[in-house]
């Protein structure tokens, strides 16, 4: 490989780990877009940043053509990190098949040419086992089995991460909040995002484990505003869970939605905020009226009269939603109002119109 196409790969793989993935993305399109699809052994490593950033950004058709890629090479050259990127695939894909992946994930493992990754392997190992049955016994088994010198930090906080995940989930709940605080303070939130993000996904269940919902509340809406700006499958899969959780721990407030000349008005107990009419924020709130969930595609369409295409809405609507959410926000509900669920948003307060107006 050349050095300057290392150079530019290994800047994208700095990006990928400070989950910049947008711009991570962007190089690696660029550089296996340029070759006739004929990629070198070493390029398999990349190649799995790569279709993990397509992954996470919901980008379905590149993600299909590289898989197939991913499956012819895989069978042609039998490599270790190629059998690793299919099972993190077979795992994290729409069509999961957590079977073949602690297949592929236990060949890495007992192959001593892949030492190098059998860290990752044991760890993703893990995540499977969680996934499939939560079972905290096997997850500890596999993260203790980990006795290789980790040389990297991802890896290295991540499987510092387990450790702590494991001893919440075993109800030791002192010995790993303090301990998840003391991991806290020792990352860089830049360059550690997305450990930094994890161990508050950690610490908010533990407070939810615990019913201090409060706590647990005031975490999740910091979480949020950090993730705010990363639109990322699984990191939205992990809040959409907390606030689902969070939401069972609470009674659901009702907001009393009153139409006047000019605007909608909302009240909450002693608290009162206004919406203007012919607004878009209006709008989405009427559609709430209707349901308390709505997906992208139908949010476009009635909002912004247009069909749904990511790229040129996604942000439009999040700037929306936000700013939604900062109006009911404003009543002091004691919740965070709108939950990111299944590809769509969850309105969690009850809206109520006047009896005439049902």
């Amino acid at each position: 490989m050349a050095e300057k196409q290392k150079k530019e790969l290994e800047k994208a793989k700095e990006l990928f780990f400070s989950w910049q993935l947008n711009e991570a993305y962007a190089i690696l399109r660029r550089f296996f877009d340029r070759l006739p699809f004929a990629p070198e052994v070493d390029h398999a490593l990349y190649l799995s940043y790569f279709v993990r950033c397509l992954l996470e950004l919901g980008k379905e058709r590149e993600l299909d053509f590289y898989l197939k890629q991913i499956e012819h090479m895989s069978v042609k050259w039998k490599t270790p990190e190629l059998s690793y990127q299919l099972a993190e695939v077979c795992c994290l894909s729409p069509n999961r098949d957590l079977s073949r992946a602690k297949k592929l994930l236990a060949q890495v493992i007992s192959n001593p040419e892949a030492s190098h990754i059998h860290a990752k392997a044991k760890i993703f190992l893990a995540y499977c086992y969680d996934l499939e049955e939560a079972d905290v016994a096997a997850c500890k088994e596999i993260i203790d089995s980990v006795t290789e010198k980790v040389t990297d930090r991802p890896t290295e906080l991540t499987l510092e991460l387990w450790k702590l995940k494991i001893l919440r989930d075993q109800g030791k709940f002192t010995e790993a909040e303090k301990l998840i605080l003391d991991f806290i303070t020792k990352l860089d939130p830049q360059r550690d995002w997305y450990a930094f993000f994890s161990a508050q996904v950690i610490l908010t269940g533990l407070y939810l484990r615990q019913e201090r919902t409060e706590e647990a509340n005031q975490l999740l809406i910091e979480v949020k505003k950090r993730a705010e700006k990363s639109p990322f499958r699984t990191i939205q899969k992990q809040i959409g869970s907390l606030e689902s959780k969070l939401s069972e721990k609470k009674p659901v407030p009702e907001v009393n939605c009153e139409q006047g000349i000019r605007s909608w008005t909302l009240s909450f107990r002693q608290k009162m905020v206004e919406i203007r009419h012919q607004s878009n924020l209006a709008r989405l709130l009427e559609i709430f009226l209707k349901k308390d969930w709505i997906d992208k595609a139908t949010l476009t369409k009635r909002i912004f009269k247009k069909e749904y295409v990511a790229e040129e809405d996604d942000n439009k609507i999040h700037a929306l939603v936000h700013s939604f959410r900062k109006i009911i926000q404003e009543l002091n509900i004691g919740l965070d109002p709108i939950c990111f669920d299944q590809g769509g948003y969850r309105l969690i307060p009850k809206l109520r119109l006047p009896p005439e107006e049902t």
